[in-house]
């Protein structure tokens, strides 16, 4: 027998031992919860951005807002419900969907459909607050993006769609500090991630009051400032602007005003009142929809004043779908004079 016979069996033993453990891992972190779910990254928002322009002709339906929008519209529902059309997740947390309009704007391959979240505090403040300088600072990555880190998160996401003892909760190092802080493994999170960039959200009762709490300072205090006269008027310029682009070479804009609730929606309306903000912007644009004057979403309630659960998520996409397919649905305004 060879003399390499034995160092073989070796490497054989420890190949099975090294996938048992990995299944027994899997297995006992499933058990108490865990999912598959890819880590958000700027490489993987500059995916999906890629192919929302190479994919469909460049005809696809995007999303853009923030963390609402990622939890409000179900992309593969909406997808399904539109006939199998492409729907690419652009929206990112805490930002306005200006930045990544005006690119879309830009780029002469798409032609496609922009379902554009308007979240008051978000899509009308000025000043150099982060809604507008996230956005702003992952159009410039993806401008500069390397064929190396696009290949990265192709190769990467199939693994992380399947395997949970990828989630970045559960490498070691994190394990580890985890329990040396607080003597206990980790929890899931009643908020997850999926490859489509969504997230997929559960609420836990017992947390609702201080995540109330946390949204009214978020949406009270920060966002930046309501804009001066010609503050605003150079705003809505620049709005219109990359709206007539998009539908000049046959795409669409629909500003969506998502549902919010309790005081979050109290101190949107008196920040930004409609009559001066959304009322203006759809007089500028043409077409948009609130939840305000829809009564089929009347019903429907923000659990923690600002997202809505998955049931309601799905309730609502398919709200949007009807809104885009070419009967008009109740509330939508079209071409308002």
């Amino acid at each position: 027998m060879p003399a390499s016979a034995p160092a073989g069996r070796v490497w054989w033993v420890a190949l099975l031992l090294a996938g048992g453990l990995l299944l027994g891992a899997e297995l006992g972190w499933r058990h108490r919860g865990f999912r598959p779910e890819p880590k958000d990254t700027p490489e993987l928002w500059s995916w999906m951005r890629t192919r929302a322009s190479d994919e469909g002709d460049g005809r696809g339906v995007v999303l853009l807002g923030s963390s609402r929008f990622r939890t409000d519209v179900v992309p593969e529902a909406l997808s399904k419900a539109l006939g199998g059309q492409p729907v690419f997740e652009l929206a990112l947390n805490a930002s306005s969907s200006l930045p990544v309009l005006e690119e879309l704007a830009r780029d002469e391959r798409f032609r496609g459909r922009v379902l554009c979240e308007v979240s008051p505090t978000m899509f009308f403040s000025v000043g150099d607050s982060e809604t507008r300088t996230k956005p702003a600072a992952c159009v410039e990555q993806h401008r500069h993006r390397t064929l190396a880190a696009h290949w990265e998160t192709r190769l990467r996401l199939p693994l992380q769609e399947r395997l949970a003892v990828l989630h970045p909760d559960l490498f070691p190092k994190a394990v580890v500090h985890h329990w040396l802080l607080n003597r206990s493994l980790p929890r899931p999170n009643p908020v997850w991630l999926l490859a489509d960039r969504s997230y997929h959200r559960e609420f836990e009762a017992t947390k609702l009051a201080e995540m109330r709490a946390e949204w009214v300072h978020v949406f009270r205090d920060t966002h930046g400032r309501a804009p001066e006269p010609q503050e605003w008027e150079e705003l809505l310029e620049r709005v219109a602007s990359a709206v007539e682009r998009i539908r000049a070479r046959g795409g669409d804009v629909l500003f969506v005003r998502p549902i919010t609730s309790g005081t979050v929606r109290r101190i949107e309306d008196e920040r930004f009142p409609r009559a001066l903000y959304w009322d203006r912007l759809i007089q500028r644009t043409g077409r948009g929809v609130t939840f305000e004057d829809v009564p089929a979403l009347a019903h429907l309630e923000a659990p923690d004043e600002s997202h809505l659960d998955y049931a309601g998520a799905l309730e609502f996409t398919r709200f949007l779908a009807g809104v885009l397919s070419p009967a008009p649905a109740p509330g939508v305004a079209r071409d308002v004079p």
